[in-house]
């Protein structure tokens, strides 16, 4: 599987990348190539931690792990970044390490995209159990209302089949609080 991520998805992903990068030079069409590049930065950068993943290569520590996590999804918005509480010298197990980071990338991604977010706050802890909490200051919105998207479910649903939970908190105008613990 690894391989096939290599070999079918992060050549293609690096041939549009190029070729987006040399539209960024042509003034007609430098903003759209500009957000095209984004993305492709983005794609590329999940599927290389998706192959480090696969192939088990993925010896960093978790907190680098998810700051370059947060911070490739955060784009240009500020965020802030403690992992003050996470002891260098601790590493979840695999699944665990994965699930952190996604729901790091998830949560600030949908902070960005969603809710418009000015500034967002990242904590990793761990105390006998892992914790990331993202905080961001953007639109809120009424966790009781249906939701077109599956992205904060399947966060909740991967924690609890590690027997963790998350907790989504938020209010309109008041932005959002993702907290997940895992074991």
């Amino acid at each position: 599987m690894a391989a096939d991520v290599h070999d079918l998805v992060m050549q293609d992903l690096c041939l549009a990348l190029a070729s987006a990068r040399q539209l960024e030079d042509h003034p007609e069409v430098a903003l759209r190539a500009s957000a095209v590049v984004t993305a492709a930065e983005r794609a590329l950068a999940g599927a290389r931690e998706v192959l480090d993943s696969l192939s088990g290569r993925n010896r960093r520590p978790i907190a680098q792990a998810v700051e370059e996590s947060v911070e490739a999804a955060a784009r240009a918005t500020p965020f802030t970044f403690d992992a003050t509480e996470a002891p260098g010298d601790v590493q979840p197990d695999q699944a665990t390490f994965d699930a952190l980071v996604h729901t790091g990338r998830e949560a600030v991604t949908n902070a960005v995209k969603h809710g418009r977010a000015a500034a967002i706050a990242v904590v990793l802890e761990y105390r006998d159990e892992w914790h990331l909490q993202i905080d961001d200051d953007g639109c809120g919105f009424d966790p009781a209302e249906p939701s077109e998207g599956f992205g904060l479910e399947s966060l909740s649903r991967h924690a609890q089949a590690l027997g963790g939970r998350v907790v989504v908190t938020s209010e309109p105008g008041r932005g959002t609080i993702v907290s997940a613990r895992l074991p």
